[in-house]
């Protein structure tokens, strides 16, 4: 389905290229033909334009996904995602600073991404530093709150601030999220950041399980509760902090996909993890779609479309399933 998904994307776009040129010019990059018989920007629609942003949407669509998993296990709270623990705020306020006042004008092209990088990391550390000795989730939760709120408020100020419209309404369409700026670098950075965090995700599927039967029986069955608490959230930390750099704040993946999967499928993480990385990849590819077609010429932030699409479905999947967190009904 995943694959199927990535094809019909490659479809959709202003211009109409046939099906067998858009696979031999995906073949002639990879080295596996060698026929030229398109144009120029054909080849660049497909290769540099299309492609790389319908990746970069599979794989952050992923990580969001397992980061949401991941919190939701971490607190064991269904509300948990990683921007009610702040980390994607932190990310935004970095990215709004230096849109806005100009910040580390010498790297240029990745100026807001490495400004997103560091705001999610300042947020994280702070986390840390509220918490250093804490062994309560719901202590971790109210802090995460508070810095998501201290920091919309920096970002808001920021904005206010700044006399530049322009440079306001780039803020603002970042907020809402894009995959319109992609690159190969940026697919191969996510893609790293989300594999690595997949992987060790699945390699923790039973201490995950251990988590939602609470701390007693964790602490039982040897799980270390608060080491395995924050090593959790410095991987999300990391995870966001790479997929809001470069694709802005797209919210709603994280919450609602760990939910549908889990009302499915069941709550073994050695199942929900993976599953929910496929989902979350091939969500995001089908709001991407949206996102560059249903406003043509003009193209929608894909947060909106997360937004809109994800709350009515998560809605009804807790009707139909009369879902509870921790398990099927």
């Amino acid at each position: 389905i995943l694959l199927i998904s990535i094809w019909i994307s490659l479809q959709f776009g202003a211009l109409d290229i046939k099906n067998n040129k858009i696979i031999d010019i995906i073949l002639y990059h990879l080295g596996w033909n060698e026929t030229i018989y398109w144009t120029k920007t054909e080849s660049l629609i497909i290769w540099d334009m299309r492609l790389p942003r319908i990746l970069l949407a599979c794989f952050a669509g992923a990580g969001l996904a397992v980061s949401g998993v991941a919190m939701q296990a971490a607190v064991k709270n269904p509300l948990a995602d990683p921007y009610i623990l702040g980390i994607s705020a932190g990310a935004s306020t970095g990215a709004t600073a230096v849109i806005a006042i100009g910040f580390i004008d010498i790297t240029k092209e990745y100026a807001v991404s490495i400004g997103a990088f560091t705001g999610a990391i300042t947020s994280m550390l702070i986390l840390f530093l509220l918490n250093k000795q804490n062994r309560d989730s719901v202590r971790l939760l109210l802090s995460g709150c508070v810095i998501a709120i201290l920091f919309s408020s920096i970002s808001s100020t920021i904005m206010f601030m700044a006399k530049d419209k322009d440079k306001i309404s780039s803020v603002v369409f970042w907020l809402m999220g894009s995959v319109a700026d992609a690159d190969w670098l940026m697919v191969g950075m996510v893609f790293i950041a989300v594999i690595i965090g997949v992987f060790i995700l699945m390699l923790y599927h039973r201490q995950l399980n251990a988590m939602l039967l609470g701390e007693e029986t964790a602490h039982t069955l040897g799980v270390n509760i608060n080491k395995l608490r924050w090593q959790l959230v410095i991987l999300v930390a990391l995870m966001i902090g790479i997929i809001v750099a470069f694709c802005g704040m797209i919210g709603f993946v994280g919450f609602v996909i760990p939910h549908i999967v889990r009302s499915i499928f069941g709550a073994n993480h050695k199942f929900v993890v993976p599953i929910s990385a496929f989902i979350g990849a091939i969500f995001l590819i089908y709001c991407d779609i949206l996102a560059r077609t249903i406003v043509i010429p003009e193209e929608l932030p894909i947060g909106i479309i997360t937004s809109i699409l994800g709350a009515p479905f998560f809605i009804y999947i807790l009707e139909r399933n009369k879902y509870i967190f921790g398990g099927k009904k």
